[in-house]
């Protein structure tokens, strides 16, 4: 055989050689870790959290605990009621309102008292033969369960038409944002008079909310 042949053949097996003992060491290193239980770094801190820290107080059970021996319940202080407290409705009285230009049943009702729930015949069962004409006075009720007992005494005393002169002349209760020009030439536009026709019904009358003043019969 060549000699270059048999060199290269010893080279191979030692090669081979040392493979397989490189793969042997591998095998039993990979055994060993296998076989190997591995550490539980975590049991003690996991058996500390179940258990609790070792400086917590702990309650001893007694030895000679009776067996019947029932807990009691602990009583807890009554919790105050947190829900709003709902404040009483405003008791309305009965109003007193002097009839305006332009003015109607189904407006006195649905548009300037709108708010107490009234239609337009509880307001006129309310008045009954009153005439809806400006500087008529009117009772309007607080709702409609006050229609069915009527205007307090007072208020039906009081309710009366508003004094006409044999003149034409009518009183009329002055309302908030009214001014002369308005008086004249809006409420009572139909009466043709002027601001200086007021002035001369009610000399030294200021012209503020509630006070009465005459309105001229007109032209």
């Amino acid at each position: 055989m060549d000699r270059g042949v048999k060199i290269a053949i010893f080279v191979a097996s030692i090669i081979s050689l040392g493979l397989g003992l490189i793969w042997d060491q591998v095998l039993s290193h990979a055994r060993v870790m296998v076989e190997k239980p591995a550490d539980d770094v975590l049991a003690s801190e996991l058996l500390d959290a179940r258990m609790g820290s070792p400086d917590i107080a702990r309650l001893e059970v007694p030895e000679d605990l009776d067996p019947q021996f029932q807990t009691q319940p602990v009583d807890e202080p009554a919790r105050e009621s947190t829900a709003p407290e709902v404040a009483p409705p405003v008791q309305q009285e009965w109003t007193e309102y002097t009839v305006q230009p332009g003015d109607s049943w189904w407006k006195l009702a649905y548009v300037r008292f709108k708010e107490r729930g009234l239609s337009s015949d509880d307001i006129m069962r309310a008045n009954q033969g009153k005439k809806l004409v400006p500087g008529e006075k009117l009772m309007i009720p607080p709702g409609k369960e006050a229609v069915k007992a009527g205007p307090p005494p007072k208020a039906a005393d009081s309710n009366q038409p508003a004094p006409v002169s044999s003149t034409g002349e009518i009183e009329y209760t002055v309302q908030e944002g009214d001014s002369l020009w308005k008086i004249a030439y809006v409420r009572f536009k139909d009466r043709g008079i002027t601001t200086k026709d007021l002035e001369d019904a009610n000399p030294g009358v200021k012209l503020v909310a509630g006070a009465k003043i005459k309105i001229p019969a007109g032209k």
